[in-house]
């Protein structure tokens, strides 16, 4: 290689044979000096930028003489560079040691982070697997209970096809069991006809005088009658005679017996049919201490429905409310209305015409 000798610089440039240019700086030239300058590209072009007056066509290995100094020639202006010069950036500044050893804590600090992200994706991965394998547990499982449903509302299905079945069974038997009920109480009020039909009461009668001796007018009084057996409202009443008050009490008695049994109702206070001779019990219980100081024992009291010197006042008129009582839990029972004062023959028939006939008679504020 040859080296010139460029004075305002205190530099030397360096022709390599290849074509090739370099600069070989002093020491005391500074930094800036080698960045703001600028290398030719080729040989042509260090030849005109320096002056060396070189020929063309001669080669670069020619050595030029050392003692003869080519003639110094400004250098160019920034005007007069080739297009196909490149101006070189300037270098950035060092780090200082305190900046890489920040530079390294963040490095650190960053890396410490992504570390922890990963290992929270990991964690967040596992539970979302578990998760989905417990949704996936929960969705077989509801699976079988859809399927445990979807059967249970077959059966259900089944179940109310059989009921209504069932239903209208029971419906039918109900209808039979009313119209068989209705035709025995039409067999029982064609047997026990309750009429209200106009009867003569003699007045100022004496179960003691003479009829002869005493004159009596007679007085047109509606009153009941059962089997054509009239039955006062007042049983003690001396127009209707011991033996006719008896028998109208009996047909009675067997007329509500039966009338109960028909229509599957219980009676409060038993009855003992015997026609003329009937009597209605009372259930008492008595408390009979024992040898444990514990214990009791029921009781009938026994009262009389027919009409007797020999009966107590008191005691007709206890079996008569107790057979009262009988015909009102009947006409409780199926829903038919009443009114206290009726007579109990009222009452009765009043029943049978709403059983039997469907209707609701209002009856005249004289029953």
């Amino acid at each position: 290689p040859t080296y010139y000798e460029d004075g305002d610089h205190d530099s030397e440039i360096l022709l390599s044979p290849d074509g090739g240019v370099g600069m070989m700086h002093d020491q005391k030239v500074e930094s800036s000096v080698l960045t703001n300058a600028i290398v030719p590209e080729t040989h042509e072009q260090i030849t005109e930028s320096f002056g060396l007056g070189l020929d063309p066509t001669s080669t670069v290995d020619k050595p030029l003489s050392p003692l003869t100094s080519p003639p110094r020639t400004p250098p160019p202006s920034s005007t007069q560079l080739s297009p196909t010069s490149t101006i070189l950036p300037p270098l950035p500044p060092l780090p200082t040691s305190s900046e890489v050893h920040l530079s390294s804590q963040k490095l650190l600090r960053v890396q410490g982070e992504v570390d922890e992200l990963r290992r929270l994706v990991q964690k967040e991965q596992i539970l979302l697997e578990q998760e989905q394998l417990l949704v996936l547990e929960e969705t077989t499982r509801l699976k079988a209970i859809m399927s445990q449903v979807e059967q249970l509302h077959g059966e259900i299905e089944e179940i109310n096809r059989a009921f209504g079945i069932e239903r209208v069974h029971i419906f039918r038997s109900n209808f039979r069991l009313e119209a068989h009920r209705i035709s025995l109480l039409q067999q029982l009020q064609f047997v026990f006809p309750i009429k209200l039909i106009p009867i003569d009461i003699p007045q100022n009668i004496s179960s003691f005088a003479s009829s002869a001796n005493v004159s009596t007018t007679n007085r047109t009084v509606p009153q009941y009658t059962i089997a054509g057996v009239p039955l006062p409202n007042d049983v003690h009443s001396p127009s209707v005679a011991d033996d006719q008050v008896s028998s109208a009490l009996g047909f009675t008695c067997h007329m509500v017996a039966l009338t109960s049994k028909y229509l599957g109702i219980s009676m409060r206070y038993p009855i003992v049919c015997k026609f003329s001779r009937s009597a209605i019990l009372d259930n008492e219980q008595r408390r009979i201490i024992s040898g444990n100081g514990n214990g009791h024992k029921t009781t009938y009291a026994v009262y009389p429905l027919f009409r007797e010197r020999v009966v107590e006042r008191e005691q007709l008129d206890r079996g008569c409310e107790l057979l009262n009582r009988n015909v009102e839990c009947l006409l409780k029972m199926r829903n038919v209305e009443f009114r206290k004062d009726w007579n109990v023959l009222a009452k009765i028939d009043c029943l049978m015409i709403q059983l039997v006939e469907g209707e609701d008679i209002a009856f005249a504020a004289s029953r």
